[in-house]
């Protein structure tokens, strides 16, 4: 197997992960009761999310594909390359961290618009960050072992792109844990 496509599964299974596991895990107050056919309008913390989750994921496509178009090698060696990636993986971190900020310190804030569910939510989104991550680092090193074992070494470039994974998918699960808490509740 290819370590673009072990790469893939560790990022994919650790997503995954978080989604399985965040309806298991956020035990959230009980969703208001409504009248047939009506719905609650998105709050405050799920516009910010959900433009946080877009964002952030559109620069990291964007990162992808631009190693994917260059190869694995070539967008190491090449320095332009490598920095504009790099730039984009940077941004796509500043958009996700901005969002956990942005979030606690509306939680904080007094006469803040969101309520005690919303609290509950923002509370329990991040609680399978390290979870989702060790899955992710534990594919990666086993693709990368796989993939790399007759060679003895495993090239620099992997090690760059699983460190990357590891710390935009750490960025993601709390978006990604708010979206789902509102799903779930």
């Amino acid at each position: 197997m290819s370590v673009i496509l072990w790469a893939v599964l560790a990022i994919v299974a650790g997503l995954g992960f978080v989604a399985v596991s965040a309806r298991r895990a956020l035990r959230l107050p009980p969703r208001p009761e409504l009248p047939p056919g009506e719905t609650l309008p998105p709050t405050v913390l799920q516009r910010l999310a959900r433009r946080s989750l877009i964002a952030g994921l559109l620069l990291i496509a964007a990162a992808v594909t631009a190693v994917l178009r260059a190869g694995a090698d070539t967008f190491y060696d090449d320095d332009a390359t490598r920095l504009t990636v790099t730039f984009l993986m940077l941004a796509a971190l500043v958009v996700l961290a901005g969002f956990g900020m942005r979030a606690q310190g509306l939680a904080r804030k007094p006469g803040s618009p969101l309520d005690e569910r919303d609290v509950a939510i923002l509370d329990r989104a991040p609680l399978l960050e390290g979870t989702a991550m060790m899955v992710t680092l534990a594919l990666w090193v086993v693709g990368l072992q796989q993939t790399f074992w007759s060679d003895g070494a495993v090239p620099l470039v992997w090690l760059y792109l699983m460190m990357w994974s590891l710390l935009l998918l750490k960025g993601l699960v709390l978006p990604m844990g708010v979206l789902l808490g509102y799903r779930r509740s």
